[in-house]
């Protein structure tokens, strides 16, 4: 049996790329806005084509799909060894950044792996799905890009969640990094590890008992080592977004300006192609990471609400089709592309806002980058052939 493509979500992810492309006209120069529709058209039309191919023909293909996107991805480092950072091809004057496309190859293929196992009852079954995470986003750590690899693990919690994993199993599993978070404050790190243990206690599982003690204990010893592991940047960027007054001239300028100009919006904003804080050049990265800080700033209050709420609705009709399709596959994918754009949506807004560290994350569908809207355009397109043929076993 088949259906229409709800068309509720692609009138919400064309009102969302239409706003990018305002938003684009107004911070950057008319090349680079040009650039950005021809991205989108091309974008469209692969959605288009890739909505005609059955997701069972999709998950055959992911596999193959994903072990090209690793070889992408290792061939990114060898190619270009004395690049930094090493995060694009370059073709002419065309670039493809292959992280965006490795979340795209990421979830199609976990989608994949968790279609086969009906239930994760142990930390043996989580290990094929989390070592398929690892691997890009250890790669795409390295070339550095931060940002992006951090983007994996969330996508990979909903996922394993919405296959089948308990909620505690998950938070037992992945508490080490809260443990490296908490653990930059030592009276904060012992509060959370007692916590831990008592809740480990109730939960009456050794095995969970044993894993969580021992592997947050670790964490926490290894703080230093990760610390110093990051590149300075991204240190000053976590110093910034707990002190941002401490350096306002230096490695607290995006953030300190990204707030004044939401703010210097207020209600109704200042009018579109008015915003000072563009047009004087304050604010870095106008058209890329803060390009919600123009919205607000020409758009005011209104703006970002209308953009979020945009957002909502559409992360909840995605949420809808992952529940209607009968397909166990199809439901999984659908729960990544849900989880792939809002926890990027969250971040940058967060981001912008000042409530997040600075990660260099675009906004989807609104941000200027043609890799980032051609693969989620690409991931949408699969979504869109799910709700054809959702009521298919």
């Amino acid at each position: 049996m088949q259906k229409r493509i709800d068309l509720r979500i692609i009138i919400a992810v064309a009102v969302l790329s239409l706003i990018g492309l305002l938003m684009i006209f107004s911070t950057a120069p008319l090349t680079v806005f040009y650039r950005q529709v021809i991205w989108l058209l091309c974008s469209v039309l692969v959605a288009i084509v890739f909505s005609r191919i059955s997701p069972r023909i999709w998950c055959n293909l992911a596999p193959y799909i994903y072990a090209g996107l690793i070889v992408l991805l290792v061939l990114l480092l060898v190619v270009r060894p004395g690049a930094y950072p090493s995060r694009w091809f370059r073709f002419g004057s065309v670039f493809l950044q292959p992280s965006e496309f490795a979340k795209f190859a990421t979830v199609l293929f976990l989608a994949n792996i968790l279609a086969v196992k009906k239930r994760m009852q142990s930390y043996r079954d989580m290990f094929a799905p989390l070592a398929a995470v690892i691997v890009p986003a250890l790669l795409v750590f390295i070339e550095p890009d931060l940002g992006a690899a951090q983007i994996f693990f969330p996508i990979a919690i909903l996922m394993l969640y919405w296959s089948g994993t308990r909620a505690a199993k998950l938070f037992v599993f992945f508490s080490p990094i809260v443990s490296i978070a908490a653990s930059f404050n030592i009276y904060i790190w012992v509060a959370y590890f007692a916590g831990l243990a008592v809740f480990l206690y109730f939960q009456k599982q050794m095995v969970d008992f044993i894993y969580g003690m021992v592997s947050n204990f670790l964490a926490g010893l290894i703080t230093p080592v990760v610390w110093s592991s990051l590149k300075t940047y991204q240190q000053q960027r976590i110093i910034s977004f707990f002190s941002p007054w401490v350096d306002p001239q230096g490695m607290s300028w995006q953030i300190i300006q990204s707030k004044i100009a939401i703010g210097s919006g207020r209600l109704i904003g200042k009018g579109f192609l008015s915003g000072t804080q563009k047009k004087l050049a304050f604010l870095p990265e106008r058209h890329t990471d803060f390009i919600f800080s123009c919205l607000g700033e020409e758009f005011g209050l209104l703006g970002v609400l209308l953009t979020t709420i945009v957002f909502i609705y559409l992360l909840y009709r995605l949420l809808v089709l992952a529940k209607e399709t009968k397909n166990r596959f199809a439901s999984i994918f659908v729960s990544g592309v849900f989880a792939w754009i809002g926890y990027q949506m969250l971040l940058n807004i967060g981001m912008t806002m000042g409530l997040l560290p600075i990660t260099g994350v675009p906004l989807p569908f609104i941000s200027y980058g043609g890799s980032s809207l051609l693969a989620t355009f690409m991931a949408l397109g699969i979504c869109f052939s799910i709700s054809r043929t959702r009521f298919n076993y």
